[in-house]
C-alpha cells in the first residue's frame, strides 16, 4: 500500500511539474499562428490600400498638371505633362472647364480621392504633402486609416491596434517619384515576459502610380544631375531596437555608391548635437553608416530620425529608447 501511494505520489509530482510547460507550448503554439495570420492579414490590408490610392490617382495627377500648365502658360513658359514631361497635356483634359470636369468626377468617387481631386482642380495642390515628412502616429491615422478602413473587415485586425508608421507621398509635378507606399505597425495584445516591451508587427507596401510614363527612369541616368533632379532617397537596413541612454547607438543606410547624406535625430528636446551624426559618405557598395552616443539623459520613448540624400530625398524612421535598467 505505501508503494502505491508513493507511486501516485511521483505521478502527481511529474505531471505538476510537466503540464505546465506543456500547456505554455500549446499557447505558444497557437499564439505564433495568430501572429502570422495576423501578418498575413496586414500585408494584405497594406497591399490593397496602396493599390486602390494608386488606381484612383490618375484624375488628380491631370488636374496637378492642368494646374501646371495653366501656370506656365500665364508665365510664357512651355506645357508640362503629368510627370513634368513636355507635351500636350491639356488636350487630356475634356472640352469641360476643370473645375466643372472636377466636380462632375470627383461626386462619383469616395472620400478622400473626390477632395483630392477637388483641391488638385481649385489649386493645383498634391494630396498629403502636410504629412510628406511626418512620422507621428498621431499625425498620420487620421489622414491615412480612412483608406485602410474598408479592408479591415473579415480580417482579426483591431483598428485601435493598428497605426501608420509610415507613408511614401508621390510628386506628381515633377515625376521623379511616381510611388505610394505605406507602412503599418499592429500592436499585439500581450507583451514580452519580464520586459513588459510590446510585441509590434510591421508591414509595407508600395506601388507605382496609375499615370502612364512619368520619366522617373531618364532622371537617374548620366551622372545623376540632369536637370537637378536624380537619384533615390535612402533605404534603412538597421536601426537601434531599441536604444539604451548612455550607451552608443547606430543606424545603416543604402544611398548611391560614392555619394552623401545626412541623419538627423529628433529627440523630445529637438535635434540631436550628438558628435557623429550629420553627414556621412557612402562606400563602394553604397552604405553609409552612423554610430552616436545616446545621452544618459535622453529620455525614454519612441523617437524619430531622418536621411536626407543629396537631392533631398528623405527617409523617415523610429527607433525606441530606454533606460539601461530595463536590459538587466
Amino acid at each position: 500500500m505505501d508503494g502505491n501511494r508513493r507511486l501516485q505520489g511521483s505521478i502527481v509530482l511529474e505531471a505538476s511539474l510537466v503540464m505546465p510547460v506543456f500547456v505554455i507550448v500549446i499557447f505558444l503554439f497557437i499564439y505564433m499562428v495568430q501572429m502570422t495570420l495576423l501578418s498575413t492579414q496586414m500585408h494584405a490590408v497594406a497591399a490593397n490600400a496602396v493599390k486602390q490610392v494608386s488606381a484612383h490617382m490618375y484624375p488628380v495627377a491631370l488636374a496637378v498638371s492642368k494646374q501646371s500648365v495653366d501656370s506656365a502658360e500665364a508665365e510664357g513658359g512651355e506645357q508640362l505633362s503629368v510627370g513634368g514631361k513636355p507635351s500636350s497635356s491639356a488636350r487630356s483634359m475634356p472640352g469641360l472647364s476643370l473645375p466643372e470636369w472636377a466636380d462632375q468626377y470627383a461626386s462619383s468617387l469616395p472620400a478622400p480621392f473626390s477632395n483630392w481631386i477637388s483641391s488638385a482642380a481649385d489649386k493645383g495642390v498634391e494630396p498629403l504633402q502636410d504629412i510628406k515628412n511626418s512620422v507621428t502616429e498621431s499625425v498620420l491615422d487620421p489622414v491615412v486609416k480612412p483608406l485602410i478602413r474598408p479592408f479591415l473587415k473579415g480580417t482579426w485586425l483591431n483598428e485601435h491596434r493598428l497605426h501608420v508608421s509610415r507613408v511614401t507621398v508621390p510628386d506628381m509635378k515633377t515625376g521623379k517619384n511616381p510611388y505610394f507606399g505605406l507602412e503599418i505597425s499592429y500592436e499585439l495584445p500581450i507583451k514580452v515576459p519580464f520586459t513588459g516591451r510590446p510585441i509590434v508587427l510591421q508591414a509595407r507596401a508600395e506601388e507605382r502610380l496609375w499615370i502612364g510614363d512619368t520619366g522617373e527612369l531618364e532622371h537617374g541616368n548620366g551622372n545623376g544631375e540632369e536637370n537637378g533632379e536624380a537619384g533615390q532617397p535612402a533605404v534603412i537596413l538597421s536601426k537601434p531596437e531599441p536604444a539604451y541612454a548612455g550607451h552608443r547607438a547606430r543606424i545603416t543606410a543604402r544611398i548611391a555608391p560614392g555619394s552623401t547624406a545626412k541623419l538627423t535625430v529628433y529627440y523630445k528636446s529637438g535635434a540631436s548635437q550628438a558628435k557623429y551624426l550629420g553627414e556621412a559618405s557612402a562606400n563602394g557598395d553604397g552604405l553609409v553608416e552612423w554610430e552616436w552616443l545616446v545621452g544618459g539623459n535622453t529620455t525614454p520613448g519612441t523617437w524619430s530620425f531622418v536621411i536626407e540624400t543629396e537631392e533631398g530625398l528623405e527617409t523617415a524612421g523610429q527607433f525606441a529608447v530606454e533606460s539601461p535598467r530595463s536590459s538587466k
